[in-house]
């Protein structure tokens, strides 16, 4: 049997737009194979690759780890190689070629036409033979103990990412609040950056999905796809997620100009000119002067 992947119920009639494009699908798999892969869902540590965690932290298998892992069910490493795949790639490709192209419109001048990208796998190959490197990692958010809070707010994933895609698998028994996606857009145009990271004060949010079973997230990176994740409620359950990953060679865009640091150094520079001037108008009206019988 050919393992349907995740966009096989996906098609452009999907797409919303606001904030940024992307993809909400609910039901992304067939009810039977779902269950199996829950069911089959790999133990914490192995995971985390340790048997010594801390409270809601990300921890991620990669593909390259997850395929050769005994430890790995048989159908959770045929589920990683099909988002790994050439199919795979040319089925995203397929859905946002159109947004791929308004937001950069030299990338197929740079790397390939769209639908000629070649695929390789993340930490395994390289862009010498690839146009994308892709990943399907398995991963959780660790139970939340003591306090409740967020694995990570408001933010921008990697320039390098082309793609990001999260598909939840919410736990049955898990009755914890949060954990939900938020996606925003600027209230006043990008800036104050701390790093990839930006205060919710900065970000008007426009969608909130809930963390629930069999529900995939999946837009194309830009500078514009803010997203971060509600706090979760003290709970003995992983927050449990498959992550696609999509990254090209280069930089997709530059946050260096938005930076906060970058701001106050600009308006220290700005003050700084802004004084210089002053006192270079004020030295020559006095020159002026003196030069006037």
């Amino acid at each position: 049997m050919t393992m349907p992947s995740l966009l096989a119920r996906v098609d452009r009639a999907s797409l919303a737009i606001d904030p940024f494009p992307h993809i909400v699908l609910r039901d992304a798999l067939p009810e039977d194979l779902y269950a199996r892969l829950a069911a089959e869902y790999p133990a914490t540590d192995v995971i985390a690759e340790s048997s010594h965690w801390g409270s809601n932290t990300r921890y991620s298998l990669t593909a390259t780890k997850a395929l050769d892992n005994p430890a790995i069910s048989p159908l959770w490493r045929a589920f990683v190689h099909a988002h790994t795949s050439q199919q795979f790639l040319d089925q995203l490709v397929g859905i946002f070629a159109d947004q791929i192209r308004a937001l950069y419109p030299d990338f197929e001048r740079a790397y390939a036409p769209l639908d000629r990208l070649r695929r390789g796998i993340r930490n395994r190959d390289s862009f010498d033979d690839a146009d994308v490197l892709l990943d399907a990692q398995i991963s959780i958010n660790t139970p939340v103990q003591r306090r409740a809070s967020s694995v990570r707010g408001l933010h921008l994933d990697r320039p390098n990412k082309l793609f990001v895609g999260l598909f939840y698998m919410r736990h049955s028994a898990d009755t914890s609040q949060g954990g939900d996606l938020e996606l925003g857009r600027y209230r006043d145009g990008p800036a104050h950056f701390q790093e990839a990271e930006l205060d919710a004060r900065h970000v008007e949010v426009t969608k909130t999905v809930r963390y629930d079973r069999n529900v995939l997230v999946l837009f194309p990176n830009s500078i514009d796809a803010l997203h971060g994740v509600t706090a979760r409620s003290v709970t003995e359950h992983p927050r449990y997620l498959f992550n696609l990953v999509a990254e090209v060679r280069a930089p997709l865009f530059d946050l260096s100009p938005y930076q906060a640091r970058h701001g106050r150094l600009a308006a220290l520079s700005g003050g700084l000119r802004g004084f210089m001037s002053a006192s270079s108008r004020r030295i020559r009206a006095v020159a002026g002067s003196a030069a006037r019988p």
